[in-house]
């Protein structure tokens, strides 16, 4: 396949155009638009035709730069100039849609680019199954595979194994900013618990709550753990429970008081 970005090929005679002449600036005014035809490709988004010396020109809106831009050339030269053009944004134009957002505090509406990324999908995925306590096998639902496919075709949906392991990833980097925003905390840490029993198994959970004010007088709640409790619930099983929590977060040394629920045996702990 010949290469239409080497401007040499125009024409019978002459030697392949350098980079500086393509770069060079136009000398002549834009096409008369009555004798343009017209551009379906998304390219022209990128580029205005002109006339330089002679010759239709391809202008990129982003470099400069100038390419041959007459119809009969095609755009793949074009495609492939975007795709490693240096002050073009988003390198892959098929990925490109438009957005309308809204300002919410004086109501304008502006255009924004919008760039499709895996990644940053793959991680609201996580995050939606997190916040809404979807099980994992939601992503081997025909349904819900039609649903994405028809929503975003370029996203290759996840198995439920990477999307545990996703959502673990997640935990990890909550995780460790809790344990920044604890280390960082000058004021002492309310603690409350609240333990029941699942109707199913029969087995009893726990969860640890900190509170805390923050340098902002802010106040914040972390979940420190959701934890197992194994039988019987004695009160030296959830103390020990409770200690190797607090040793975990490094937060022995700043708590004030440990509010706990009415259960009958948190009556017998010291």
């Amino acid at each position: 396949m010949v290469d239409l970005e080497v401007e040499g090929q125009e024409g019978s005679q002459g030697s392949p155009g350098t980079e500086e002449e393509r770069e060079q600036e136009p000398t002549n005014e834009d096409l008369d638009t009555s004798k343009k035809r017209k551009t379906t490709s998304d390219v022209w988004a990128h580029f205005i035709r002109k006339k330089v010396e002679g010759k239709i020109k391809a202008q990129c809106h982003h470099c400069g730069k100038l390419y041959l831009g007459d119809p009969s050339q095609g755009t793949t030269h074009l495609r492939n100039h975007l795709a490693r053009c240096p002050r073009m944004k988003f390198k892959d134009i098929r990925q490109q849609v438009l957005i309308k957002q809204q300002n919410k505090v004086d109501g304008t509406v502006s255009l924004n680019n919008y760039q499709f990324n895996q990644a940053r999908v793959r991680n609201k995925l996580a995050r939606t199954v997190i916040l809404h306590e979807y099980p994992l096998s939601m992503v081997d639902h025909i349904g819900f595979r039609e649903f994405v496919t028809g929503l975003q075709p370029m996203f290759k949906l996840v198995t439920r194994n990477t999307l545990k392991s996703d959502i673990l990833k997640i935990y990890d980097n909550e995780r460790e900013k809790a344990l920044k925003m604890t280390d960082k905390n000058g004021s002492r840490i309310a603690i409350t618990t609240d333990m029941w029993t699942s109707s199913n198994k029969k087995r009893g959970f726990m969860v640890i709550t900190a509170h805390f004010i923050d340098h902002t007088w802010t106040l914040q709640s972390r979940v420190l753990r959701f934890v197992y409790i194994p039988s019987p619930h004695t009160k030296d099983v959830i103390a020990k429970v409770l200690v190797d929590c607090f040793l975990e977060w490094n937060i022995d040394r700043k708590l004030s008081t440990i509010t706990v629920d009415n259960c009958s045996t948190n009556d017998a702990m010291p």
